[in-house]
């Protein structure tokens, strides 16, 4: 019964906040924030929207697997967030003032002058970012269900209705408030977590354990180059460099946002780490609940779950924005809040229908994590200024071939983020007249 009341008053407490929050929104609150957004809540908001259901249950089981071996993403993660701060970031900024833009699609489109690329581009964007959606939902629902809280379709129906809701109410401005909120929450669940497993005394055991496999070197190559190249191809960061108030917050939020992604990483390597000293016949994929099942206090279960589900929260409503907002992306202005709101409701009941039949987490994520690369060098190349629009599309479209002859290749597997990058390569060898 306990988990009830802390589920109830969770679940009011943002959608109260996002009812206060739409009192004083605007139609560019609503699209973009503002255009104001200080750095602390870029941090915020960058951080909780990169720490989702997947990123909870894949390090876990990569730690678990590969030990430290985990942090091989994490070496191309410091690389590719500090590039896009400082190098990509006040570019995309100075830009947007200059052509007021809403999608991800709204840059290359202004710098090649071609509507076709930003056609190109927002149409993968709500490819990749309808994957993490499915990732939140699905995910959050089947960790929710395994410890009998409610069923599959009752958790799933539960998180995406809560998210629907606020999203309706204040649009992005309440994504990146919540985000603020669901941040916090993330890093005091991952230490709850691990306070209940091991006190101080193990832990330096539990750190120089060595697990009984080694990453391979086309996962290493794989992992570095997601780390590093995926933070160009997601929508959510554009926006985000949209909705910051200048140059300088910009930088700041985005290159501070590695250090809790860091702590993260941390905190998941030891869950991992400490479940392979208790149980070496686990499967990677359930490392996580097994950890919440069974390493700690019991009764730590229904806070757990709670906070648990603020965090998927906060990948959700991101990518939920993300999908709508570019499905609307040539309507005009003054109509763009209503058919953005529209938008939002057919993407998640879509997402809802497909999550009751697609359940694989660990399929989604890597699939996933691939199609965030396919625009990666593409979006580089327009944010160097370079305003080809056969090289532009060509690329992106290289991206997706790479992908598709990866995953024929290998299979669901780190290696095939190469043959996205050499397709992507590729491409910009094509240049239109």
């Amino acid at each position: 019964m306990e988990i009830y009341l802390y589920l109830s008053t969770y679940i009011i407490l943002i959608i109260g906040l996002s009812t206060y929050i739409s009192r004083s929104t605007n139609t560019e609150d609503f699209l973009i924030g503002g255009r104001n957004r200080s750095g602390l809540t870029i941090l915020f908001s960058k951080f909780a929207g990169a720490i989702g259901v997947s990123t909870l249950i894949t390090y876990t089981g990569y730690a678990y697997k590969f030990g430290w071996g985990l942090f091989a993403m994490s070496i191309g993660s410091v690389i590719g967030y500090l590039l896009f701060a400082f190098w990509a970031a006040p570019r995309i900024k100075k830009l947007s003032l200059e052509g007021v833009f809403y999608t991800q699609g709204d840059l290359p489109a202004f710098v090649t002058k071609n509507k076709t690329t930003g056609i190109v581009t927002n149409s993968i964007t709500i490819i990749v970012q309808f994957f993490w959606i499915l990732l939140s939902l699905a995910g959050g629902a089947k960790v929710i269900a395994y410890f009998d809280l409610f069923s599959y379709d009752i958790a799933l129906l539960i998180t995406s209705s809560v998210v629907l809701m606020y999203v309706l109410l204040s649009g992005y401005k309440a994504v990146i408030i919540t985000d603020i909120i669901q941040a916090i929450i993330i890093i005091t669940f991952l230490c709850l977590l691990i306070s209940g497993i091991l006190d101080m005394r193990d832990l330096s055991n539990v750190l120089s354990t060595s697990t009984s496999e080694t990453v391979q070197l086309g996962s290493i190559i794989g992992l570095i180059l997601y780390g590093g190249l995926s933070v160009f191809g997601l929508a959510d960061r554009y926006q985000l460099c949209y909705a910051a108030k200048d140059v300088k917050s910009l930088k700041k939020g985005l290159s501070m946002a590695i250090l809790p992604v860091l702590f993260v990483a941390f905190l998941l390597l030891i869950i991992g780490l400490y479940a392979y000293n208790q149980n070496q016949n686990l499967d990677p994929d359930t490392v996580f609940v097994y950890a919440m099942q069974h390493l700690v206090n019991q009764s730590w279960i229904p806070i757990l779950l709670v906070l648990f589900f603020a965090g998927l929260m906060s990948t959700a409503d991101t990518s939920i924005f993300a999908v709508s907002s570019h499905l609307v992306y040539k309507s005009k202005k003054n109509k763009k809040v209503k058919f953005l709101r529209y938008a939002t409701i057919i993407t998640v009941l879509i997402a809802y229908i497909i999550a009751h039949f697609w359940k694989n987490i660990v399929d989604i994520t890597i699939v996933g994590a691939a199609l965030r690369m396919t625009l990666s060098i593409a979006m580089i190349y327009v944010i160097n200024k370079k305003g080809n629009p056969g090289r532009f599309i060509a690329s992106a479209l290289g991206g997706i071939i790479g992908l598709t002859i990866g995953l024929m290749a290998f299979g669901p597997k780190p290696t095939i983020a190469i043959t996205v990058l050499l397709g992507s390569l590729l491409g910009l060898i094509y240049r239109s007249k």
